[in-house]
Protein backbone atom coordinates (compact mmCIF):
# COMPACT_ATOMS: atom_id res chain seq x y z
CA UNK A 1 0.00 0.00 0.00
CA UNK A 2 1.81 3.06 -0.96
CA UNK A 3 0.83 6.35 0.52
CA UNK A 4 0.23 8.81 -2.25
CA UNK A 5 0.35 8.36 -6.04
CA UNK A 6 0.68 11.26 -8.17
CA UNK A 7 -0.60 11.09 -11.67
CA UNK A 8 1.74 13.66 -14.00
CA UNK A 9 5.26 14.14 -13.67
CA UNK A 10 4.68 18.12 -14.90
CA UNK A 11 5.46 20.67 -12.86
CA UNK A 12 2.49 20.03 -10.69
CA UNK A 13 2.98 16.58 -9.82
CA UNK A 14 7.01 16.81 -9.63
CA UNK A 15 6.10 20.33 -6.97
CA UNK A 16 3.92 18.18 -4.89
CA UNK A 17 6.04 15.15 -5.04
CA UNK A 18 8.86 17.33 -3.37
CA UNK A 19 6.63 19.04 -0.92
CA UNK A 20 5.20 15.43 0.49
CA UNK A 21 9.04 14.16 0.74
CA UNK A 22 10.03 17.09 2.13
CA UNK A 23 7.05 16.67 4.37
CA UNK A 24 8.36 12.35 5.12
CA UNK A 25 5.05 11.13 2.96
CA UNK A 26 5.96 8.24 0.52
CA UNK A 27 4.57 9.00 -2.69
CA UNK A 28 5.27 7.67 -6.41
CA UNK A 29 4.73 9.47 -9.44
CA UNK A 30 3.15 8.16 -12.98
CA UNK A 31 4.16 9.76 -15.59
CA UNK A 32 2.54 8.16 -19.01
CA UNK A 33 5.31 10.00 -21.15
CA UNK A 34 9.08 9.96 -21.09
CA UNK A 35 11.53 13.18 -20.04
CA UNK A 36 12.36 15.12 -22.06
CA UNK A 37 9.13 15.71 -24.24
CA UNK A 38 8.03 19.20 -26.11
CA UNK A 39 5.62 21.52 -23.70
CA UNK A 40 4.39 25.37 -24.51
CA UNK A 41 4.25 27.87 -21.71
CA UNK A 42 7.54 28.51 -21.57
CA UNK A 43 7.30 32.01 -19.29
CA UNK A 44 6.74 31.97 -15.31
CA UNK A 45 5.86 34.60 -13.41
CA UNK A 46 7.35 36.15 -10.25
CA UNK A 47 5.04 34.50 -7.45
CA UNK A 48 6.65 31.26 -8.69
CA UNK A 49 9.98 32.10 -7.31
CA UNK A 50 8.97 31.79 -3.89
CA UNK A 51 7.68 28.35 -4.46
CA UNK A 52 10.63 27.05 -6.99
CA UNK A 53 12.43 28.30 -3.07
CA UNK A 54 10.37 26.57 -0.99
CA UNK A 55 10.93 23.29 -2.41
CA UNK A 56 14.68 23.59 -2.58
CA UNK A 57 15.21 23.62 -6.54
CA UNK A 58 16.09 27.83 -7.06
CA UNK A 59 19.48 27.16 -7.29
CA UNK A 60 18.54 24.43 -10.17
CA UNK A 61 17.23 27.33 -12.27
CA UNK A 62 20.33 29.40 -11.60
CA UNK A 63 22.62 27.23 -12.48
CA UNK A 64 20.89 25.62 -15.74
CA UNK A 65 21.17 28.99 -17.18
CA UNK A 66 17.64 29.86 -17.24
CA UNK A 67 16.78 33.45 -19.17
CA UNK A 68 15.86 35.51 -16.44
CA UNK A 69 12.67 37.87 -16.73
CA UNK A 70 13.07 41.11 -15.05
CA UNK A 71 8.93 42.51 -16.46
CA UNK A 72 6.89 42.55 -19.31
CA UNK A 73 5.81 44.39 -22.39
CA UNK A 74 2.78 45.24 -24.62
CA UNK A 75 2.78 46.41 -28.47
CA UNK A 76 -0.25 48.25 -29.99
CA UNK A 77 -1.07 47.59 -33.17
CA UNK A 78 1.09 51.05 -34.52
CA UNK A 79 4.36 50.54 -32.50
CA UNK A 80 3.58 52.27 -29.15
CA UNK A 81 4.80 50.16 -26.56
CA UNK A 82 3.77 49.89 -22.53
CA UNK A 83 5.95 48.27 -20.12
CA UNK A 84 6.37 46.83 -16.28
CA UNK A 85 9.43 45.90 -14.51
CA UNK A 86 8.68 43.42 -11.32
CA UNK A 87 11.16 45.21 -9.32
CA UNK A 88 8.47 48.02 -8.81
CA UNK A 89 6.62 45.81 -6.18
CA UNK A 90 8.74 43.63 -4.04
CA UNK A 91 7.06 40.72 -3.30
CA UNK A 92 7.24 38.78 0.30
CA UNK A 93 9.32 36.02 0.49
CA UNK A 94 11.36 36.73 -2.94
CA UNK A 95 14.57 37.80 -2.58
CA UNK A 96 15.06 38.83 -6.34
CA UNK A 97 13.87 41.14 -8.74
CA UNK A 98 13.45 38.55 -11.45
CA UNK A 99 12.01 35.37 -12.63
CA UNK A 100 12.44 32.83 -15.87
CA UNK A 101 11.66 32.00 -19.25
CA UNK A 102 12.56 28.69 -19.47
CA UNK A 103 12.57 25.68 -22.09
CA UNK A 104 9.74 23.68 -20.86
CA UNK A 105 11.24 19.69 -21.50
CA UNK A 106 13.64 21.24 -19.67
CA UNK A 107 12.36 22.54 -16.67
CA UNK A 108 9.78 19.86 -16.49
CA UNK A 109 12.65 17.30 -16.54
CA UNK A 110 14.45 18.85 -13.89
CA UNK A 111 11.57 19.42 -11.28
CA UNK A 112 11.10 15.46 -12.14
CA UNK A 113 14.82 14.65 -11.33
CA UNK A 114 14.25 17.13 -8.42
CA UNK A 115 11.45 15.22 -6.67
CA UNK A 116 13.04 12.09 -7.23
CA UNK A 117 15.91 13.07 -5.45
CA UNK A 118 13.65 14.23 -2.71
CA UNK A 119 12.44 10.82 -2.20
CA UNK A 120 9.46 10.66 -5.22
CA UNK A 121 9.38 7.19 -6.69
CA UNK A 122 8.81 8.58 -10.33
CA UNK A 123 8.29 6.03 -13.29
CA UNK A 124 8.32 7.01 -16.84
CA UNK A 125 6.21 5.46 -19.36
CA UNK A 126 3.39 4.57 -17.50
CA UNK A 127 -0.04 5.27 -18.46
CA UNK A 128 -2.72 5.28 -15.79
CA UNK A 129 -6.17 3.78 -17.46
CA UNK A 130 -8.35 3.86 -14.33
CA UNK A 131 -8.67 5.77 -10.93
CA UNK A 132 -10.22 2.99 -8.76
CA UNK A 133 -12.65 3.44 -5.84
CA UNK A 134 -14.17 1.58 -3.17
CA UNK A 135 -17.58 3.11 -3.08
CA UNK A 136 -16.48 7.00 -3.42
CA UNK A 137 -13.18 6.83 -2.27
CA UNK A 138 -10.27 6.59 -4.08
CA UNK A 139 -8.10 2.88 -3.31
CA UNK A 140 -5.35 3.40 -6.13
CA UNK A 141 -5.17 3.23 -10.00
CA UNK A 142 -5.03 0.70 -12.80
CA UNK A 143 -1.46 1.48 -14.58
CA UNK A 144 -0.09 0.01 -18.24
CA UNK A 145 3.70 -0.31 -17.91
CA UNK A 146 4.87 -1.58 -21.38
CA UNK A 147 2.64 -4.36 -22.34
CA UNK A 148 1.09 -5.02 -19.04
CA UNK A 149 -1.40 -3.50 -16.70
CA UNK A 150 -1.60 -3.82 -12.83
CA UNK A 151 -3.13 -2.41 -10.00
CA UNK A 152 -1.23 0.51 -7.54
CA UNK A 153 -3.32 0.73 -3.96
CA UNK A 154 -2.77 3.78 -1.90
CA UNK A 155 -4.28 5.78 0.53
CA UNK A 156 -4.39 9.12 -1.15
CA UNK A 157 -4.66 10.03 -5.20
CA UNK A 158 -3.06 13.28 -6.41
CA UNK A 159 -4.21 13.97 -10.54
CA UNK A 160 -1.33 16.21 -11.76
CA UNK A 161 -2.30 14.72 -15.38
CA UNK A 162 -2.48 18.12 -16.88
CA UNK A 163 -4.87 18.50 -20.11
CA UNK A 164 -5.35 15.28 -20.27
CA UNK A 165 -7.65 15.24 -16.92
CA UNK A 166 -7.60 11.74 -15.87
CA UNK A 167 -10.11 11.80 -13.14
CA UNK A 168 -11.79 15.10 -14.58
CA UNK A 169 -12.64 12.99 -17.60
CA UNK A 170 -13.44 9.69 -15.51
CA UNK A 171 -15.83 11.34 -13.13
CA UNK A 172 -16.99 13.52 -16.11
CA UNK A 173 -16.02 16.09 -14.05
CA UNK A 174 -15.07 18.78 -17.05
CA UNK A 175 -16.32 21.75 -18.43
CA UNK A 176 -15.45 23.66 -21.02
CA UNK A 177 -15.27 27.63 -20.77
CA UNK A 178 -18.23 29.61 -22.60
CA UNK A 179 -16.46 32.30 -23.66
CA UNK A 180 -12.58 31.30 -24.25
CA UNK A 181 -12.37 29.14 -27.19
CA UNK A 182 -8.50 30.39 -28.04
CA UNK A 183 -6.15 28.70 -30.75
CA UNK A 184 -2.46 29.53 -31.07
CA UNK A 185 -0.08 28.45 -33.60
CA UNK A 186 3.41 28.45 -32.66
CA UNK A 187 7.55 27.76 -33.27
CA UNK A 188 10.46 28.93 -32.31
CA UNK A 189 13.01 30.89 -34.05
CA UNK A 190 16.62 32.48 -34.62
CA UNK A 191 16.83 36.53 -35.30
CA UNK A 192 14.36 37.78 -33.81
CA UNK A 193 15.12 41.23 -32.87
CA UNK A 194 14.13 41.55 -29.22
CA UNK A 195 14.23 45.49 -28.58
CA UNK A 196 15.83 47.69 -26.40
CA UNK A 197 18.85 46.15 -24.12
CA UNK A 198 16.99 47.39 -21.16
CA UNK A 199 13.52 44.96 -22.05
CA UNK A 200 15.18 42.39 -24.69
CA UNK A 201 14.50 39.61 -22.00
CA UNK A 202 10.68 40.72 -21.10
CA UNK A 203 8.17 38.75 -22.10
CA UNK A 204 6.57 40.91 -24.85
CA UNK A 205 2.91 40.56 -25.93
CA UNK A 206 1.71 42.03 -29.04
CA UNK A 207 -1.88 42.97 -29.82
CA UNK A 208 -2.95 41.78 -32.97
CA UNK A 209 -6.26 43.14 -35.24
CA UNK A 210 -8.70 40.38 -34.58
CA UNK A 211 -11.17 39.45 -31.81
CA UNK A 212 -9.07 38.60 -29.00
CA UNK A 213 -5.85 38.11 -30.72
CA UNK A 214 -2.49 38.66 -29.17
CA UNK A 215 1.20 37.12 -29.87
CA UNK A 216 3.82 35.93 -27.63
CA UNK A 217 7.46 36.68 -28.16
CA UNK A 218 9.43 35.11 -25.36
CA UNK A 219 13.22 34.23 -25.34
CA UNK A 220 14.32 30.50 -24.76
CA UNK A 221 18.12 30.94 -24.74
CA UNK A 222 20.61 33.83 -25.70
CA UNK A 223 19.25 33.03 -29.17
CA UNK A 224 15.95 31.11 -29.67
CA UNK A 225 12.77 33.08 -29.29
CA UNK A 226 9.47 31.49 -29.10
CA UNK A 227 6.77 33.01 -30.96
CA UNK A 228 3.21 32.40 -31.03
CA UNK A 229 0.13 33.67 -32.69
CA UNK A 230 -3.28 33.27 -31.11
CA UNK A 231 -6.62 34.40 -31.78
CA UNK A 232 -10.63 32.90 -31.27
CA UNK A 233 -10.39 29.27 -33.22
CA UNK A 234 -12.87 30.48 -35.31
CA UNK A 235 -10.55 33.32 -36.28
CA UNK A 236 -8.38 30.61 -38.05
CA UNK A 237 -10.72 28.74 -39.07
CA UNK A 238 -12.09 31.00 -41.26
CA UNK A 239 -8.65 31.99 -42.29
CA UNK A 240 -8.74 28.80 -44.55
CA UNK A 241 -4.95 28.48 -45.30
CA UNK A 242 -1.93 26.68 -44.15
CA UNK A 243 -0.62 27.24 -40.34
CA UNK A 244 2.36 29.08 -41.56
CA UNK A 245 0.24 31.16 -43.91
CA UNK A 246 -2.12 32.17 -40.67
CA UNK A 247 0.96 32.63 -38.68
CA UNK A 248 2.62 35.19 -41.02
CA UNK A 249 -0.63 37.00 -41.86
CA UNK A 250 -0.57 38.08 -38.35
CA UNK A 251 3.10 38.92 -37.97
CA UNK A 252 2.40 41.27 -40.26
CA UNK A 253 -0.35 43.18 -38.86
CA UNK A 254 1.71 44.47 -35.84
CA UNK A 255 4.17 46.84 -36.66
CA UNK A 256 6.52 45.85 -33.93
CA UNK A 257 5.88 42.40 -34.19
CA UNK A 258 6.74 42.49 -37.80
CA UNK A 259 9.70 44.65 -37.13
CA UNK A 260 11.11 42.10 -34.45
CA UNK A 261 10.49 39.33 -37.34
CA UNK A 262 12.43 40.49 -40.49
CA UNK A 263 15.02 38.25 -40.85
CA UNK A 264 14.11 35.57 -38.38
CA UNK A 265 14.45 31.82 -39.39
CA UNK A 266 12.62 29.34 -37.70
CA UNK A 267 13.88 26.63 -36.29
CA UNK A 268 11.29 24.03 -35.67
CA UNK A 269 7.66 22.88 -37.20
CA UNK A 270 4.73 25.09 -36.57
CA UNK A 271 2.81 23.82 -33.38
CA UNK A 272 -1.22 23.97 -32.47
CA UNK A 273 -3.21 24.19 -29.15
CA UNK A 274 -6.21 24.71 -28.51
CA UNK A 275 -9.40 24.36 -26.12
CA UNK A 276 -7.49 26.88 -23.97
CA UNK A 277 -9.64 27.18 -20.75
CA UNK A 278 -12.00 24.41 -18.76
CA UNK A 279 -12.83 23.85 -15.04
CA UNK A 280 -13.96 20.61 -12.52
CA UNK A 281 -17.36 21.15 -11.02
CA UNK A 282 -14.87 19.80 -7.85
CA UNK A 283 -11.47 19.66 -7.23
CA UNK A 284 -11.80 16.96 -4.32
CA UNK A 285 -13.02 14.03 -2.99
CA UNK A 286 -12.95 11.21 -0.60
CA UNK A 287 -9.29 10.27 -0.87
CA UNK A 288 -8.33 12.62 -4.08
CA UNK A 289 -7.25 15.64 -5.31
CA UNK A 290 -6.83 17.47 -8.62
CA UNK A 291 -4.25 19.96 -9.15
CA UNK A 292 -2.98 22.00 -11.58
CA UNK A 293 -4.37 21.83 -15.61
CA UNK A 294 -5.98 18.39 -14.18
CA UNK A 295 -8.28 21.31 -11.84
CA UNK A 296 -8.35 24.38 -14.24
CA UNK A 297 -6.86 25.76 -16.94
CA UNK A 298 -7.53 29.54 -17.38
CA UNK A 299 -6.46 31.40 -21.01
CA UNK A 300 -2.44 31.79 -20.85
CA UNK A 301 -2.40 35.42 -21.78
CA UNK A 302 -0.44 35.92 -18.31
CA UNK A 303 1.36 33.56 -18.19
CA UNK A 304 -0.52 31.92 -15.36
CA UNK A 305 -0.40 28.07 -15.86
CA UNK A 306 2.58 27.01 -13.89
CA UNK A 307 2.29 29.46 -11.15
CA UNK A 308 -1.30 27.66 -10.90
CA UNK A 309 0.57 24.18 -10.87
CA UNK A 310 2.83 25.12 -7.88
CA UNK A 311 0.78 26.76 -5.69
CA UNK A 312 -2.11 24.18 -6.46
CA UNK A 313 0.71 21.68 -5.47
CA UNK A 314 1.63 23.71 -1.88
CA UNK A 315 -1.84 24.10 -1.09
CA UNK A 316 -3.33 20.87 -1.68
CA UNK A 317 0.09 19.73 0.11
CA UNK A 318 -0.47 21.40 3.60
CA UNK A 319 -3.88 19.23 3.39
CA UNK A 320 -2.83 15.94 2.80
CA UNK A 321 -0.52 16.03 5.54
CA UNK A 322 -2.82 17.01 7.67
CA UNK A 323 -4.71 14.01 6.45
CA UNK A 324 -1.85 11.54 7.08
CA UNK A 325 -1.70 13.29 10.60
CA UNK A 326 -5.59 13.14 11.44
CA UNK A 327 -6.61 9.85 9.37
CA UNK A 328 -8.91 11.60 7.97
CA UNK A 329 -8.85 11.58 4.13
CA UNK A 330 -12.99 13.05 3.65
CA UNK A 331 -13.31 15.26 1.08
CA UNK A 332 -14.08 17.57 3.57
CA UNK A 333 -10.54 17.40 4.78
CA UNK A 334 -9.39 18.84 1.87
CA UNK A 335 -11.73 22.18 1.17
CA UNK A 336 -9.76 24.67 2.09
CA UNK A 337 -7.55 23.54 -0.21
CA UNK A 338 -10.25 23.86 -3.10
CA UNK A 339 -11.66 27.01 -1.23
CA UNK A 340 -8.32 29.02 -2.06
CA UNK A 341 -7.52 27.82 -5.52
CA UNK A 342 -10.59 28.23 -6.77
CA UNK A 343 -10.57 31.79 -5.45
CA UNK A 344 -7.21 32.95 -6.41
CA UNK A 345 -7.69 31.31 -9.96
CA UNK A 346 -11.06 33.30 -10.40
CA UNK A 347 -9.15 36.50 -9.74
CA UNK A 348 -7.09 35.50 -12.56
CA UNK A 349 -10.19 34.31 -14.30
CA UNK A 350 -11.78 37.67 -14.20
CA UNK A 351 -8.65 39.93 -14.61
CA UNK A 352 -7.86 37.80 -18.03
CA UNK A 353 -11.61 38.88 -19.08
CA UNK A 354 -11.61 42.57 -18.13
CA UNK A 355 -8.44 42.12 -20.18
CA UNK A 356 -9.78 40.55 -23.30
CA UNK A 357 -12.83 43.33 -23.13
CA UNK A 358 -10.32 46.46 -22.85
CA UNK A 359 -8.02 45.21 -25.67
CA UNK A 360 -5.70 47.55 -26.46
CA UNK A 361 -6.83 50.14 -23.85
CA UNK A 362 -5.59 47.91 -20.87
CA UNK A 363 -2.69 49.81 -22.05
CA UNK A 364 -4.48 52.84 -20.09
CA UNK A 365 -3.83 50.83 -16.46
CA UNK A 366 -0.26 49.85 -16.94
CA UNK A 367 0.42 53.38 -18.00
CA UNK A 368 -1.62 54.88 -14.76
CA UNK A 369 -0.38 55.81 -11.53
CA UNK A 370 -3.10 55.31 -9.76
CA UNK A 371 -3.45 51.36 -10.52
CA UNK A 372 -0.11 50.68 -12.29
CA UNK A 373 0.83 48.64 -8.94
CA UNK A 374 -1.96 46.83 -8.38
CA UNK A 375 -2.10 45.76 -11.80
CA UNK A 376 1.75 44.61 -11.44
CA UNK A 377 0.32 42.93 -8.11
CA UNK A 378 -1.94 40.44 -10.55
CA UNK A 379 0.50 40.25 -13.15
CA UNK A 380 3.11 38.91 -10.65
CA UNK A 381 0.78 36.18 -9.71
CA UNK A 382 -0.21 37.62 -6.21
CA UNK A 383 -3.86 36.17 -6.48
CA UNK A 384 -4.60 33.96 -3.06
CA UNK A 385 -5.51 35.16 0.42
CA UNK A 386 -7.49 38.58 -1.46
CA UNK A 387 -10.04 39.91 -0.13
CA UNK A 388 -10.39 42.93 -2.34
CA UNK A 389 -8.94 43.54 -5.88
CA UNK A 390 -9.58 47.05 -6.14
CA UNK A 391 -8.02 47.51 -9.86
CA UNK A 392 -10.94 45.21 -10.97
CA UNK A 393 -13.72 47.30 -9.81
CA UNK A 394 -11.49 50.36 -11.38
CA UNK A 395 -11.77 48.44 -14.91
CA UNK A 396 -15.23 47.51 -14.96
CA UNK A 397 -16.01 51.15 -14.39
CA UNK A 398 -13.53 52.13 -17.23
CA UNK A 399 -15.80 49.80 -19.56
CA UNK A 400 -19.09 50.93 -18.42
CA UNK A 401 -18.35 54.64 -18.64
CA UNK A 402 -17.37 53.77 -22.57
CA UNK A 403 -20.11 51.18 -23.12
CA UNK A 404 -22.66 53.93 -21.74
CA UNK A 405 -21.54 57.23 -23.84
CA UNK A 406 -22.35 56.77 -27.55
CA UNK A 407 -19.80 58.81 -28.88
CA UNK A 408 -17.15 57.67 -26.49
CA UNK A 409 -13.79 57.74 -29.01
CA UNK A 410 -12.68 54.71 -27.68
CA UNK A 411 -16.34 52.38 -27.85
CA UNK A 412 -15.42 51.08 -30.98
CA UNK A 413 -12.07 49.34 -29.55
CA UNK A 414 -13.73 47.40 -26.85
CA UNK A 415 -14.04 43.45 -27.77
CA UNK A 416 -17.66 41.47 -27.77
CA UNK A 417 -16.90 39.56 -24.84
CA UNK A 418 -19.38 39.52 -22.30
CA UNK A 419 -18.53 40.23 -18.19
CA UNK A 420 -21.76 40.46 -17.06
CA UNK A 421 -21.68 37.13 -15.14
CA UNK A 422 -18.64 38.06 -13.82
CA UNK A 423 -19.09 38.31 -9.86
CA UNK A 424 -19.44 42.11 -8.78
CA UNK A 425 -17.30 42.76 -5.82
CA UNK A 426 -19.44 44.24 -2.78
Amino acid sequence: MNDVIIIGGGPAGSAMGSFLSKAGISNILLEADNHPRPHVGESMVMSSVRVFDEIGFLSTLETEGFVRKYGASWHEIGGREAAITFSEFPQEGIRQPYTYHVDRSKLDLLMLKHAQRLGTQVYQGATVKEVLFDGDRARGVRVKFADQEMDLECRMLVDASGRQTVLGRQLKLKKNDPIFDQFAVHAWFEGVRRGEPETADYIHVYFLPVERGWAWQIPITDTITSIGIVAEKDVFRQFRGRPEDYFEHYVQSNKGLAQAMAGAVRLNDYKTEGDYSYSMNSFIGNGWVLIGDAARFVDPIFSSGVSIALYSAKYASEQIRQAFATGNFSEETFRPYEEKVRAGVGVWYEFIRLYYKLLPLFTHFIRSKTHRIEVLRLLQGEVYDRTEVPVLAAMRKYIEAVEKTDSHILKGQLAEIPIDDLPVPE
